[in-house]
């Protein structure tokens, strides 16, 4: 059986994953990059450090599962997006050793974005065929995709509308740091949240389909000056991005005509967010796997597959 690799060096985590011929997921081992308490965040030269300190160890641990002989290909996201100029180095970590071991092994090498990887790990597991609308929710992103087929094994992703400032990620790990909580506070600040017992608004920010935050994180952090409990609070943020989400929905559909609609990304795994859409946005709402929402190489994987297998 042939098995096929992919690798995926985003902002805070390192990735690997093999996948079958079959799109079964044979291995999937992340490792979350160490952020100091109390920072909001790590800066490129930092992640791209800890990328390179990490390889070693989990390349070790894959050879011991993985026959590496049976490898056919080896896929890799080299940047964020697929636009003109989309460029991180910390994506430089995961290429570059994506290029020794292709030419170590003999095996070809395919290039994607880190959003292609999100959407195939939805797409795939899902069977979801295009034409779609894919909501890529995270730290970095806050994007309404129109995907479409590309042609080959390239999918054709138009940008409809993204955020003019924070993206939905970052209002929920700035307000995670300012709770007191480890970044990244997805997790943490849904816990939370779980506990709420209060109802308490932050009004939410869309202008002709463009979401903002800045606005939502202002007055979220009134409600700490004033006092009101984390747990309210952080049910008050998810509820904020929910409905954020279904006002850029809104825009999306009556300006595609589409309502099959993928929600990507880690911010998407949220169990309020995803419960809220799931009632309120009418059409065919899916969700990547919650395994498959945060940052991850399977998606990558599938990609890479796809490609290397279209002409079999």
């Amino acid at each position: 059986m042939k098995l096929y690799l992919g690798i995926d060096t985003s902002n805070y985590t390192t990735s690997l994953a093999v996948v079958s011929e079959k799109d079964e997921i044979i291995y999937d081992r992340r490792k979350i990059l160490s952020v100091e308490g109390g920072k909001r965040g790590l800066r490129q030269s930092e992640a791209f450090f800890q990328h390179n300190n990490n390889f070693p160890e989990m390349f070790s641990l894959l050879k011991g599962e993985i026959e590496l002989d049976k490898i056919a290909g080896i896929a890799v996201s080299t940047k964020p997006r697929n636009i003109e100029n989309s460029y991180m180095p910390v994506f430089k970590a995961g290429s570059n050793y994506a290029q020794v071991l292709s030419d170590v092994l003999n095996i070809p090498l395919i290039e994607c974005s880190h959003q292609e990887g999100h959407i195939y790990a939805g797409m795939v597991p899902l069977k979801l065929q295009p034409p779609f609308l894919a909501f890529h929710l995270s730290g970095g992103t806050t994007d309404l995709l129109l995907v479409k087929e590309g042609g080959s094994y390239r999918l054709d992703i138009e940008l409809l509308t993204s955020s003019s400032d924070l993206h939905c990620g970052q209002f929920v790990d700035r307000m995670g740091v300012l709770l007191g909580l480890t970044f990244p506070a997805g997790k943490e600040l849904d816990n939370l949240a779980q506990s709420s017992e209060k109802v308490l608004t932050i009004p939410s920010s869309v202008k002709d389909g463009v979401p903002s935050f800045s606005g939502p994180l202002t007055f979220a952090e009134k409600l700490i000056q004033r006092g009101e409990k984390k747990e309210d609070i952080a049910l008050a943020v998810f509820k904020c991005i929910a409905k954020t989400v279904e006002k850029v929905l809104s825009f999306g559909i009556a300006n595609t005509g589409l309502n099959k609609i993928l929600l990507i990304g880690g911010v998407a795994s949220n169990s309020y967010i995803r419960k809220y859409i799931k009632e309120k946005v009418r059409g065919e709402v899916y969700f990547a796997p919650p395994q498959l929402s945060p940052d991850n190489a399977v998606g990558v994987a599938f990609m890479g597959k796809k490609e290397l297998t279209r002409n079999i």
